[in-house]
């Protein structure tokens, strides 16, 4: 039967013939997209920030080994990521700080990264927030690269969508934004672990030359990133574990070879070989980052250059002895390593100085200052720092299994199938669930409690498993479809409410970040980066013509240097007493501007934040000598008595304590004034100062 032609109007509504396979470009587009907003939020985010108190370190670090070829102001960190963020000022005519000084030759980078940032006479002070902010960028790259790693791996396990969803959950996740900008090493440590991780479980499978060199290349970016990357040792030798316990061949492919290996000692061969390589790599890249030069100071002087030590060491011993105190288990290894130059100085230096500074470190947790922290320190920061949304998306992944789909023919997937589609799940994610219980366990081991930042690595590791959600998209269910959606715009919107003060994100189980204070502090909230907002709001008080007073107590590396960078005009808390004793030592009603961490006194030198009848009688007791010198006619001729070196240590640890008096007065009421959440504003008149200094002690309540 014929049919009759088509009409003019049906042939314009007909189709065009297809002409080859359409490419769909809106996934690569959805992961561009998100890449690029994960960039823009990070770098625009810190435009108008200071550098926080490590980053200061770090990136003058990058500079000493590119200008001086030195290495004694790396440890404890390796040198990778340092290296990274001062690539971009290769081009600019940088100075750095003279090496005849005692700085230099005690291996301060902490003195030493002072002038390099901030003092004018050297010359950097121009480019300074330039350079920062680009070392910054590149770090945020690495940020980016990370995200993509999310994005592969999910899709990997759970399709587009899983993916996308990891991705979006990754992008917009404030731990990842606050310290994926940073000049620190902890970016590159969680990107370098998940490439390890990834490289390692596909050699497991697979040998071939592009497995064997990514997974070699990851570990040794990995060792070169952080001290902490020995915990990839105990996760790869699980993963091995596992991988000999499943039946699946192990296929060997290096050309036009291929085999597949069955055997357990068989992969266990072929596995051994490719570690060797591995340790080869890693052990030549060490090498290689260092110059391939044992030792870690170019042109030194026994008895003047040694490394750095942050409390002074005892007469009569070396540095390496004072960094070796109450690590009796490690004095033979280190012993050896030095005597046959295994590694070179500088990283072995590392190995140890990581090694002291783990066994505490004044820790803040709740109102509570502890030198060997707390065991439930981490859990609590992941329960305080993490968006909401992301503890239901969470509960929803462990739920995608039994997720009851729309099918076409009307039945449910079986029991059996079900729970083997649970065991083979458990087993191609078991890199992910390995490497995130071993580094819980360190963790929850770890007696240094100084900031949330260090279970970074395991955030990643939560967004791929997020991605298992994506099943819940084709529920039954349309109420429950939209779970997913509904609760990824919530986390969205979760991180751009903080924006641009990704670093002080806590939920609403304690208030939001106003409330933050209170709980955790350090870089946890407070590390030094909101001078820039300070210098802001007084200003702000400058034009609407508000005067007087302004004591500032600063937590960060830069100190009274970085006050003044930002033109800030201020006098800095705890006083200190001049050369020849003249000056000012009353406070005067006026603005008092402290930093969080230093309202908490985190790192006085009573190691409390408790204010005690003890340190009341010590600082009554001094009252009447500070009383004889204010009242001390204000010349350097008069005040000749008080300039000897007994009284000023008396003076010094009299202020420290009279600071002390004051915060733990302030603790006991609400800041005028909160400067993105970090710095407190307290507009004190003559009443409330004596209230604070003079009037009863303030001891906490029973």
């Amino acid at each position: 039967m014929s049919r009759k032609p088509r009409s003019k109007r049906e042939r314009r509504k007909q189709p065009a013939p297809s002409v080859g396979p359409r490419v769909d470009w809106r996934v690569p587009c959805a992961v561009a997209g998100l890449c690029v907003v994960h960039f823009v939020l990070a770098v625009t985010s810190v435009l108008h920030k200071s550098n926080t108190y490590d980053e200061l370190a770090h990136l003058t670090r990058g500079y000493s080994y590119r200008l001086t070829d030195d290495f004694r102001l790396g440890p404890p960190h390796p040198p990778l990521a340092h290296y990274w963020a001062s690539l971009p000022g290769a081009g600019e005519a940088i100075k750095f700080p003279r090496l005849d000084q005692p700085a230099w030759h005690e291996s301060d980078v902490w003195t030493i990264g002072r002038e390099f940032f901030y003092y004018k006479n050297l010359g950097n002070a121009a480019i300074i927030d330039s350079l920062l902010w680009s070392g910054r960028a590149m770090i945020a790259l690495w940020s980016v690269a990370l995200g993509l790693l999310v994005f592969f791996w999910s899709r990997r396990l759970f399709g587009t969508a899983g993916g996308l969803l990891s991705l979006t959950l990754f992008a917009f996740s404030p731990t990842m934004l606050a310290h994926g900008r940073l000049v620190t090493t902890d970016c590159a440590v969680a990107l370098f672990f998940l490439c390890s991780l990834g490289t390692i479980w596909w050699m497991l499978h697979r040998i071939s030359p592009a497995s064997v060199a990514l997974s070699a290349a990851s570990l040794a970016c990995l060792f070169l990133a952080k001290m902490s990357a020995v915990l990839i040792i105990p996760v790869g030798i699980v993963l091995l574990a596992i991988r000999l316990v499943n039946r699946e061949p192990l296929v060997v492919s290096l050309g036009r070879l291929r085999r597949e290996i069955r055997s357990r000692l068989g992969k266990a061969g072929c596995c051994a070989a490719v570690m060797a390589i591995w340790i080869v790599v890693v052990y030549a890249a060490i090498w290689g980052a260092y110059g391939f030069r044992y030792d870690a100071m170019r042109n030194a002087v026994a008895g003047q250059d040694r490394f750095f030590s942050p409390n002074g060491v005892p007469e009569g011993k070396t540095i390496w002895e004072h960094q070796l105190r109450g690590l009796d288990h490690l004095k033979p290894v280190i012993g050896w390593l030095r005597e046959h130059r295994v590694f070179p100085e500088a990283y072995i230096y590392s190995a140890v100085f990581s090694s002291q500074t783990a066994r505490g470190r004044n820790a803040f947790l709740n109102g509570q200052i502890n030198i060997t922290g707390f065991r439930w320190y981490f859990p609590y920061t992941f329960l305080v720092k993490t968006p909401l949304p992301l503890f239901g998306l969470l509960a929803l992944a462990a739920g995608a299994p039994f997720v009851r789909k729309r099918t076409t023919a009307g039945q449910e997937p079986g029991e059996a199938s079900r729970g083997h589609r649970v065991l083979r799940f458990l087993y191609r994610s078991s890199p992910l669930l390995v490497f995130f219980v071993v580094y819980w366990a360190a963790s929850l081991r770890s007696n240094l409690n100084i900031g949330h930042r260090h279970v970074m690595p395991t955030y990643p590791v939560l967004f791929i498993l997020c991605g298992a959600c994506a099943a819940w998209l084709g529920a039954s269910s349309r109420w429950v479809r939209g779970l997913v959606p509904a609760m990824c715009g919530l986390f969205i919107l979760a991180s751009l409410s903080i924006y641009p003060d990704y670093l002080a994100y806590f939920n609403w189980t304690i208030g939001g970040p106003d409330k933050a204070y209170y709980h955790l502090v350090d870089s946890s909230l407070d590390w030094g980066q909101d001078l820039p907002g300070l210098a802001a709001y007084l200003d702000r008080r400058k034009r609407d013509g508000q005067t007087g007073n302004v004591y500032v107590s600063y937590f960060g590396s830069g100190k009274e240097r970085a006050v003044e960078h930002f033109g800030i005009e201020a006098t800095m808390l705890p006083l200190r007493l001049s050369a020849d004793a003249t000056g000012d030592y009353a406070y005067r009603p006026g603005l008092y501007i402290i930093s969080a961490t230093n309202l908490q006194q985190v790192y006085n030198s009573d190691r409390s934040n408790v204010w005690t009848k003890k340190l009341e009688d010590a600082y009554q007791q001094f009252r009447p000598a500070f009383e004889k010198l204010a009242t001390t006619a204000n010349t350097d001729t008069a005040r000749q008595p008080f300039t000897a070196e007994k009284f000023r240590k008396a003076f010094d640890q009299f202020q420290r304590r009279r600071f002390a008096r004051l915060c733990a007065y302030l603790r006991t009421r609400e800041p005028d004034h909160l400067v993105h959440h970090t710095i407190l504003v307290f507009d004190l008149d003559a009443q409330e100062l004596a209230a604070a200094l003079e009037g009863p002690p303030p001891y906490p309540r029973q």
